[in-house]
């Protein structure tokens, strides 16, 4: 399994639970929607776990989060998915130096990936000055019924409500996750992403199915048997880099949203539990963190 699939449950898109009752006090081994409260008397923030899907069980929202993005007045997402950031993305993807891909992959590898790209209906003219890490994320892009993944949903949503619409992240921040990687780690994350890619469909399905039923530990537990499988050194920068200093990152860029209040907050599931999560350190800054549904 590659870090890659993991970042399917990551970045971009909020997924609706679809199954399983709101309670009065919702567990937080069931949590997917919390309410912030900074104790100044502003108003509530609520914050929502998000992951990478079109899935129509996905884009149906259910009632309590529907209620919560429709009261408040500004949305917060990861990165705001606009023009400029679409373009800053298709630009960091490809080499400017004169480099193309099959210069910096081995020809075993090159051969292998233009096979699985022309899968994907690209010609090598298409892809030819790709980085490794940019093909990476073009095969392990979940397959797409409507191009409508839930993050561009919301962020549509925003604009047509006229709401005020936020990034905690630059497009420049996230890509350069993948964009500092040595390029060896880019040929060796592509590899095991070839090697790994007839298995994408399954686990996309397992984090879908453990979101769906709002299983945090079962999520937690998927991600923790995929990075098992990876390599030790890729694994540990995707904990550390991946997660753990966006969490401090996102954290710190929430702080003026929950000052001003009524914020709808939107990050990917694996950033919210855990004793670094975005809960976590929510807490640690004093704010009143609850589970709503």
């Amino acid at each position: 399994m590659t870090i890659r699939h993991l970042l399917l449950g990551l970045i971009g898109a909020c997924l609706a639970i679809g199954g399983a009752p709101s309670t009065a006090e919702t567990s937080e081994a069931h949590a997917i929607l919390y309410e912030i409260r900074s104790g100044s008397g502003t108003t509530p923030c609520f914050l929502f776990g998000t992951i990478h899907s079109d899935d129509r069980r996905v884009v149906e929202l259910p009632e309590q989060v529907r209620e919560a993005f429709a009261a408040s007045p500004g949305l917060a997402l990861e990165v705001v998915p606009d023009g400029p950031a679409i373009i800053k993305a298709m630009v960091t993807m490809a080499y400017t130096d004169g480099r193309l891909l099959r210069d910096t992959l081995p020809p075993d590898l090159y051969r292998e990936a233009t096979l699985a790209l022309g899968d994907l209906g690209m010609s090598e003219e298409a892809f030819k000055d790709l980085k490794p890490w940019a093909v990476v994320t073009l095969l392990s892009a979940p397959p797409s019924d409507t191009g409508e993944f839930l993050d561009m949903l919301l962020y549509r949503n925003a604009v047509s409500d006229g709401k005020q619409i936020r990034g905690l992240e630059t497009m420049a921040e996230q890509l350069a996750v993948f964009d500092d990687l040595a390029e060896p780690d880019q040929i060796a994350l592509l590899r095991e992403t070839l090697a790994a890619r007839e298995h994408l469909p399954a686990i996309l399905e397992g984090l879908i199915t453990a979101y769906l039923e709002r299983d945090m530990a079962g999520l937690k537990a998927l991600s923790e048997s995929y990075l098992a499988e990876t390599d030790p050194g890729l694994a540990g920068l995707f904990r550390t880099v991946v997660i753990d200093s966006r969490n401090h990152r996102m954290v710190e860029r929430m702080a003026p949203l929950i000052a001003q209040g009524g914020w709808f907050i939107a990050v990917g599931a694996l950033h919210m539990s855990g004793e670094l999560g975005v809960v976590e350190l929510l807490r640690r800054k004093d704010y009143q963190v609850s589970a709503v549904f």
